[in-house]
């Protein structure tokens, strides 16, 4: 096969910054404000210390900031014209024009100047990042916390509350331009992905999974950006399921689990492949047969996303339906964003096939992105046994529908 040029999709680091500035400006001015106005937050405080940072803060840096610099702290407060003032704590000329800097140093620490702020507006709520259950949300840590406590003084101290639902909404809710870009990124990621399946990479009899896991891994970082997560790379084969460190042979299917993380945005997608036997010229029927199960099974699961339902309700719909078709899936989807196994409802989990508490109540909403992850197990009649077939593809739910957000895998890649 030919190579992929990916030469017009990467950009530049300078671009880069540029686009990841652009995006920045865009959600502050929008997103913000519409989420803190939807919870009701009067202010949103986050704290970051240098080689410490609260998981918020690589969402709130502009390109020319790489960390907290000792310590950086960002207040947000909700006005009643429900525009936010963005204010923040730290004297680093490059966080304008995104957020104004209040703090001047030689007159008052940022602690005075944080507690002075906030008295100022006397406000009901003052939302920091804590959380029992997403870590995310709970980046603000307890020698910071008594700090905060101490700056407000006690006449604001039990306004203090956790700001899960604003940071939640901030990290699973993406922006027009990012959800136009989404798609180019994770259609790289596939090209990648059907790269590493290919007689390019993989000689049969020659090329272990060790091997095809290597290769992708250099092959993006010479493309100039990184994985989302460690690859794997195992084949299923007769009388064999997932097996990892072995040469790849003919008869092998070949499955990859892969992403990338480029311009703050994660993708994560398996794919699959087939090495045909000598005097094969396609994959067997049997094969093509869980393949077309696998489809089915994923369309059942698209069919169930639906605004307002909670990530349990879509798992057990899902299931539901494709019992009643005799089916035999397990789900395991999860969101994408700015994180691989990012904020937003869990649907299922790969070992809890039940509804989840808490991160499975959460509600599907608009302009949120996913992998769609799961696996159907069926009869293949020319191995006399049953086999898994492992797929994931990364979608987007805009306008009340579903999207892919690349090409659908809906056959096997052949590898001779």
């Amino acid at each position: 096969m030919a190579d992929f040029d990916f030469s017009g999709t990467i950009l530049s680091l300078k671009e880069r910054g540029r686009t990841k500035d652009r995006w920045l400006k865009h959600r502050l001015e929008t997103l913000l404000p519409a989420i803190m106005d939807k919870h009701q937050m009067d202010v949103w405080v986050i704290i970051g210390r240098e080689y410490h940072e609260d998981p918020i803060m690589e969402t709130l840096f502009p390109a020319a900031v790489d960390s907290s610099r000792r310590l950086t702290i960002f207040a947000f407060f909700l006005n009643q014209d429900k525009t936010v003032s963005r204010y923040v704590l730290h004297a680093n000329p490059a966080f304008a024009p995104y957020y104004e800097r209040v703090w001047k140093p030689g007159g008052e620490d940022q602690w005075e100047c944080l507690g002075r702020i906030i008295r100022e507006r006397s406000p009901r709520q003052i939302g920091v990042n804590t959380s029992s259950h997403y870590s995310f949300c709970d980046g603000l840590t307890h020698t910071f916390y008594e700090k905060l406590i101490d700056a407000v003084g006690s006449e604001f101290a039990a306004n203090v509350v956790s700001a899960q639902s604003v940071a939640l909404d901030w990290l699973q809710i993406r922006s027009e331009e990012e959800l136009i870009a989404y798609p180019t990124i994770a259609e790289t990621a596939r090209c990648l992905a059907q790269e590493a399946l290919s007689n390019k990479v993989i000689h049969p009899g020659i090329t272990t999974t060790t091997d095809v896991v290597d290769w992708i891994r250099q092959r993006v970082s010479d493309l100039g950006i990184l994985p989302s997560f460690y690859p794997t790379v195992d084949v299923v084969r007769k009388d064999g399921d997932r097996l990892e460190g072995v040469i790849i042979v003919p008869g092998d299917i070949v499955h990859i689990d892969f992403g990338i993380h480029y311009l703050g945005l994660a993708t994560d997608t398996q794919q699959l492949a087939y090495v045909l036997r000598a005097g094969e010229r396609e994959v067997p029927e049997g094969l093509q047969a869980a393949m077309r199960t696998a489809i089915r099974f994923e369309d059942i699961l698209a069919e169930n996303f639906v605004e307002g339902r909670t990530g349990n309700e879509i798992f057990t719909a899902s299931m539901q339906q494709a019992n009643a078709e005799g089916i035999q899936p397990m789900i395991y989807s999860h969101p994408i964003g700015n994180h691989c196994h990012a904020a937003g409802p869990l649907i299922g989990m790969y070992d809890r096939q039940e509804e989840i508490p808490v991160r499975g109540e959460l509600a599907l909403q608009n302009n949120t992105c996913y992998a769609m992850e799961f696996n159907i197990r069926q009869y293949i009649p020319e191995w006399d046994q049953e086999i898994s077939l492992y797929m994931e593809e990364p979608v987007s739910y805009i306008h009340n529908k579903l999207h892919y957000l690349a090409k659908r895998q809906t056959a096997f890649y052949v590898i001779r």
